[in-house]
């Protein structure tokens, strides 16, 4: 099988209750040229789903559509379960195939904050069990969607987070996009290879490499995530982006060498990076 090279893309968004010149329309004009600018390198466009207090997004469904239509790309949408009721998931879910996708990302989702005025949806008490209603209903509507979940390396060096993970290949999950990054071609990565061995999973989970700045990036999103990132990332960050980039151009080329199936790369919008990276 190829190695599959997943890159996450932003939908276009706009904050919420702020004057914002630019139009959906050049948004959406300047989302789909940034994709383009890499559509030859990439072979899964991951449309991820933004939880940011105070941003609106255009539905990660719909910007996959358009990207699969004006590019001809494998675009998956993220959809994320405990965002919709029962009924609203699986109609979801029917839409990805009657909209010519072939992919897509079922998550657990984040709980929306306090004071944000939005609820959180509980129909389904696992991840495992809304992949297996919805290959339940692509199977009756004749569709070989191909499933992305989920899974927390850190949780799979326990038994429970390792026996969570097989169920969501088990329930219909082709491959499970990883978190934390790695971050690195040494400690991290084989510390990643080590547990995705041990937990039986070979075959099936796909690192996730992030692309980072600077070291004060590289705090504020073990902060916002609750990462706890290795000495090496911590190191080069003190060179800077140009250091940082020749760090994750290295574990690029050895998460492959490893014999991962392939590797998420996520541009934070910037769909340029996978260009400085990939190439």
């Amino acid at each position: 099988m190829a190695f599959l090279r997943v890159i996450e893309v932003l939908p276009p968004m706009f904050v919420s209750g702020a004057r914002d010149r630019t139009s959906l329309a050049a948004k959406m004009r300047t989302f789909t040229r940034g994709v383009g600018t890499v559509s030859d390198i990439g072979d899964v466009f991951l449309v991820a789903s933004v939880k940011r207090a105070g941003v609106l997004q255009v539905d990660p469904v719909h910007a996959a559509s358009v990207l699969k239509t004006e590019l001809g790309v494998d675009a998956a949408p993220v959809v994320v379960v405990r965002d919709m009721n029962r009924p609203q998931f699986l109609s979801t879910v029917l839409s990805l195939p009657s909209a010519g996708l072939r992919s897509a990302m079922l998550a657990w989702g984040d709980d929306h904050p306090d004071g944000s005025g939005a609820s959180n949806v509980r129909d389904y008490p696992t991840l495992a069990g809304a992949i297996s209603d919805a290959r339940e209903a692509l199977a009756r509507a004749g569709s070989g969607l191909q499933v992305f979940a989920p899974v927390d390396l850190e949780s799979l060096g326990r038994s429970a987070g390792a026996r969570r993970a097989r169920q969501r290949i088990v329930s219909g999950a082709d491959f499970l996009i990883a978190q934390p990054p790695t971050t690195d071609a040494g400690p991290s990565l084989k510390r990643h290879a080590a547990r995705v061995k041990k937990s039986g999973l070979a075959g099936r989970v796909i690192p996730s490499v992030f692309h980072f700045k600077g070291e004060e990036d590289v705090r504020r999103y073990e902060e916002m995530f609750g990462w706890k990132l290795p000495k090496p990332l911590h190191e080069a960050a003190q060179g800077g982006e140009r250091e940082l980039a020749k760090l994750e151009r290295d574990v690029l080329r050895e998460i492959r060498a490893e014999g991962f199936p392939g590797v998420c790369l996520s541009t934070r919008g910037e769909p340029g990076v996978a260009k400085a990276l990939l190439l």
